[in-house]
């Protein structure tokens, strides 16, 4: 059984102080669904550790901001908050669709944006779409304050760029014109509480039916979420309704192996994004035809 101490900080400065002088030792709890878990199962992956701090009803990190060029996501959100915001339906609805596909209706109600990226999971539903949508993160610690972008905060499979004085406070999205398209693909082992084995986001804005800016990225087949840059380069500027489908999911599967190498489940998962990826581009062909 693992022991440990339990904190619980009356508000983010406190909390913050408490990293500075116990950050070492300390674990963070926030929605709980994945670390209780881990603490149950005595997880190699949770190390030495001495304090559980809980930071969960600190006010100010569990809102949602309207800025003139970007949109602030608190940490603390929920996936609930997220999926039945209308703000963000309105700017990012693609955020709306991965968030739903989260888990069950309790984790969803527990589970927190910053949770779901600081446990930096391969199969991180959430991370997918804010690496496509631009998104970053802002992380306090007692004297500094700093941003980074998703795509460089995670840095692993279960690893981050999180020093051990910093907390996680918010997620900044660029807003995008409502000519861009999104689509959102998962695939599960089963239809229930599912994790992906992979999942896909692709962002783009179609200009006289060629697409302009596109971001494509992947997840769970790959170590990190990451976007698929030599897949982009061949669709940008290519006219929706030339496109060498077949040719696209070979090279999109091509991609994969370049990035994780031959594995025993390369043989499943080569087809299956070049799959998902013609899929995501179909759905999105049609919203603009």
């Amino acid at each position: 059984m693992i022991e440990f101490e339990a904190l619980k900080p009356q508000n983010l400065k406190e909390a913050l102080a408490v990293l500075k002088e116990k950050g070492m030792d300390i674990k963070i709890l926030a929605g709980g669904t994945d670390l209780l878990v881990e603490i149950n199962n005595n997880s190699d992956r949770l190390g030495d550790f001495k304090y559980l701090m809980d930071i969960s009803s600190i006010k100010g990190l569990d809102e949602i901001e309207n800025k003139k060029e970007h949109l602030i996501i608190g940490a603390l959100c929920t996936h609930t908050q997220i999926s039945e915001s209308e703000l963000i339906k309105r700017n990012f609805p693609i955020l709306i669709r991965s968030a739903k596909t989260i888990g069950s209706t309790q984790i969803r109600n527990r589970g927190t944006i910053g949770g779901n990226i600081n446990n930096g999971s391969p199969a991180a539903d959430l991370i997918t779409p804010l690496i496509a949508l631009k998104g970053s993160v802002i992380l306090k610690s007692k004297n500094k304050k700093r941003e980074l972008p998703l795509q460089d905060f995670i840095t692993g499979p279960y690893k981050t760029d999180r020093k051990e004085d910093e907390i996680m406070t918010k997620i900044k999205i660029p807003k995008i014109t409502s000519d861009y398209q999104s689509s959102f693909q998962k695939v599960k082992r089963r239809q229930a509480v599912a994790i992906a084995r992979i999942n896909l986001a692709v962002v783009t804005d179609i200009k006289k039916k060629r697409f302009n800016d596109i971001r494509v990225v992947f997840s769970s087949a790959t170590p990190t979420a990451i976007r698929f840059l030599k897949i982009e380069k061949r669709l940008k500027q290519a006219h929706i309704n030339e496109l060498d489908l077949e040719s696209i999911a070979e090279q999109t599967g091509q991609e994969m192996v370049e990035i994780t190498g031959e594995r025993w489940s390369t043989p499943y998962k080569k087809p299956v994004v070049g799959n998902l990826l013609i899929r995501a581009l179909q759905e999105i062909i049609r919203e603009v035809q």
